[in-house]
């Protein structure tokens, strides 16, 4: 039986062709740009959002329209958002096994101030900055509950990308040294804040009210208590293997990668999102390092180079920079990216320094807690699915992500601390900090 074609494709393709086109043209398109501004000293994902964003409407799209119905017919977009969820799956599913106690051993309590602030002040400025769209321009925020959707921006305003900051921090030498240790504890803190948080708004945006948010949050936190507390015998079986099989076997694997699977699926059901039941199977692992880096690398090489780039695709599909058309629009940019910057850095900076900082790694810290990286599109994505931003905002947050993340690096290199290029654009394979976002 042939396979149906898409309608209005002038090649005559098949759709499941098609969507084989489709990802072969993300990966070199993504991989390529990653690479190139890799040797800039930018973090590659930075490369790798701009690609999506160029295959979107942005640019493809507005050089030639009709690509948009050849390429990205809607038939083919439910394929490519399937591969991109089940990606963003198992990246959630990395970030969870990449938080280590490790992460929490650079002056805790400092860094615990310095996260609270971190999240707290671009928290309050982001509800502030909403409540101001909606006198100005109430088409940002098109959802029902209007405080779901200010909750939910002022959340992507506190968020930090903790695997961007470590791939910065390895880049210019600072992993081992003490503002690294740092800066890696506030972001882990800050990490487990933001997802919580985003946990709390999820499920307040879905029922409608906070007592209706209240079940999804308890069954969620018995579904983690059960993971974290309940299964740590089974975990602990896993470690047990591994430490004697010095390896895997498939069965084993499979197990693994179900259980993140299913995880999901519970939190979905709970009414959060499956986001965060990857990213608890993942923390709920057990903390041996050997055990971790080999899930790891056997993750990494299907998630990072297929699936994370079809992501970004669809993300670029749904950014389009001709939407920021007018006056109105393009303050409300500048508004986003003040506090957005101001909110992190002012709050990070003055904590720093009344905690004793000297100024030039307090002002560091300032930048390298700005990073928001891929981390802030699965936020944006779960906002644009849930309807409490409008496509505009959601383009003009996706801006605001890649300036603060590209502008980490020039502004810690007028500091002083400079990347090596070489090292940046070919991360090692033995180092997972290295290679996630």
């Amino acid at each position: 039986m042939a396979l149906a074609t898409i309608p209005g494709s002038s090649l005559g393709l098949s759709s499941l062709s098609t969507v084989l086109v489709d990802v072969a043209l993300i990966i070199v398109v993504s991989k390529l740009l990653g690479r190139l501004l890799a040797r800039f000293g930018q973090p590659p994902v930075i490369g790798e959002i701009l690609g999506g964003i160029l295959l979107g409407p942005s640019l493809l799209g507005w050089l030639w329209p009709a690509s948009q119905e050849l390429l990205f017919a809607p038939a083919v977009l439910k394929q490519l958002d399937l591969l991109s969820q089940l990606g963003l799956i198992l990246f959630m599913f990395l970030i969870g096994m990449e938080l280590s106690p490790s992460h929490l051993q650079g002056r805790l309590p400092l860094a615990s101030r310095i996260s609270l602030v971190g999240v707290v002040i671009p928290l309050a400025l982001g509800i502030g900055l909403a409540l101001g769209l909606e006198q100005l321009s109430p088409e940002l925020l098109p959802g029902q509950n209007n405080l779901a959707g200010s909750l939910f921006l002022g959340t992507a305003m506190a968020i930090t990308a903790f695997p961007v900051l470590a791939r910065i921090l390895k880049d210019r030498g600072l992993l081992k040294t003490p503002l690294g240790q740092l800066a890696l504890t506030c972001a882990a803190i800050g990490d487990l804040l933001g997802w919580i948080l985003l946990a709390a708004v999820v499920s307040f945006s879905r029922s409608g009210s906070l007592a209706g948010a209240l079940p999804a949050l308890g069954l969620t936190s018995l579904w983690a208590l059960l993971l974290l507390v309940g299964l740590r015998p089974l975990m602990a079986k896993l470690e047990h293997h591994y430490r004697q099989e010095r390896q895997l076997n498939p069965v084993v694997l499979a197990l693994v990668f179900a259980g993140a699977l299913l995880s999901a699926v519970v939190t979905e059901l709970t009414g959060v999102h499956y986001i965060f039941g990857a990213f608890l199977f993942g923390l709920a692992l057990p903390r041996y390092g050997p055990l971790l880096r080999r899930l790891q690398l056997l993750t990494e090489e299907l998630v990072l180079t297929v699936l994370l780039p079809v992501f970004f695709a669809i993300s670029g599909l749904r950014t389009s920079l001709g939407s920021i058309h007018s006056p109105g629009i393009g303050l409300a940019l500048l508004a986003v990216l003040a506090v957005a910057i101001g909110g992190k850095y002012c709050g990070t900076w003055a904590t720093a320094r009344a905690g004793g900082l000297p100024g030039r790694e307090a002002e560091a810290l300032g930048w390298l807690m700005n990073t928001r990286g891929l981390t802030e599109l699965v936020i944006l994505n779960v906002g644009l699915s849930l309807g409490v931003i409008s496509p505009t905002l959601f383009t003009l947050m996706v801006l605001m992500a890649l300036i603060t993340t590209a502008m980490a690096g020039p502004l810690l290199g007028r500091l002083g601390y400079v990347a090596n290029l070489a090292q940046a654009a070919i991360p090692k394979k033995s180092s997972p900090s290295a290679t996630l976002r």
